[in-house]
């Protein structure tokens, strides 16, 4: 009997990572369907990861590449993911998630409604916290398709997002490497794929994240000022992609504002008139208001 080929491709980036990685690697043993290959991307542990994850490579249970870098970031741990990757489809899964028994399978199943549509770059889905009993699916109804953008701008969508993509497409669109910066946010490339391509929604419970202390979520300030070109660059995504007129100058303001407070250069693909710079420069002296202004 002829072996199917392999499409998935699960990418899981991780950082000193020992005690919650055997998680997903329990959820990926017991998936209904296994043809799929999990990339580890280790940035740089120094827990033993590396020996843990190459006994569980000798099981021989699911196909395992691990590859080691030094410590440069989970974007770079992507790009080094995606340049590895030999399947059609990526999914993005976190050290600290998991997922449904049945997710590759029903991945499998959405994957051949969109093969052939090259204005669909993937897969998007609610992701669920295991801490609340009352889950629910919160994609606009009656709506199959939409880009990242929409859904949050447009149909004010609240949450986190499981996300299948393209292969080919991710290979277009890898994150800068910055001297002495280690994260950058995801939508400086999310936002360039979403300004060209949609998803198809899935509406199906297939993963579930729960908030750690060590994690990015919990730590989002401080990474703003541990990297503040990196944050700068999410600002000008913001500022460029935006759908409504009001978002873009609204992000190009803070943009301004951030690169004046960490005297950075302003990138010269995004337009900043002499007003925005005015505006900003008022906002700066007021200090301006942070009900309007979170991400500062």
């Amino acid at each position: 009997m002829k072996k199917l080929k392999k499409l998935i491709t699960v990418f899981t980036p991780t950082y000193n990572r020992k005690y919650i990685l055997p998680q997903v690697y329990e959820c990926l043993k017991k998936q209904t369907n296994k043809d799929f290959v999990w990339i580890i991307v280790d940035d740089g542990s120094t827990d033993n990861t590396e020996e843990l994850v190459k006994s569980w490579i000798k099981e021989h249970i699911i196909s395992i590449k691990y590859i080691k870098q030094n410590n440069l970031g989970k974007h770079i741990a992507q790009n080094t993911a995606v340049n590895n990757c030999k399947t059609e489809y990526f999914l993005i899964l976190d050290s600290d998630d998991f997922l449904s028994n049945n997710a590759i399978e029903v991945l499998y199943k959405d994957i051949g409604r969109i093969i052939n549509m090259p204005d669909i770059c993937g897969i998007i889905g609610n992701k669920y916290n295991v801490l609340n009993k009352d889950r629910k699916d919160n994609m606009p109804k009656k709506l199959k398709y939409v880009s990242g953008l929409e859904l949050y701008q447009k149909y004010h969508f609240q949450g986190e997002t499981l996300r299948v993509y393209k292969t080919d497409i991710l290979k277009k669109y890898l994150f800068p490497q910055i001297p002495n910066e280690k994260f950058i946010y995801e939508n400086v490339i999310f936002d360039k794929i979403d300004a060209q391509y949609k998803m198809l929604i899935n509406r199906e419970e297939l993963y579930y994240f729960k908030y750690l202390n060590d994690g990015y979520t919990l730590n989002g300030y401080k990474l703003k000022k541990d990297n503040p070109i990196g944050y700068s660059l999410s600002l000008k995504s913001s500022g460029i992609y935006s759908l409504t007129i009001i978002e873009r100058i609204k992000y190009k303001i803070l943009y301004v504002i951030w690169c004046r407070r960490y005297k950075i250069s302003f990138d010269t693909d995004i337009k900043i008139s002499k007003l925005i710079i005015i505006i900003a420069i008022f906002f700066e002296k007021i200090k301006y208001p942070k009900f309007f202004f979170r991400e500062m």
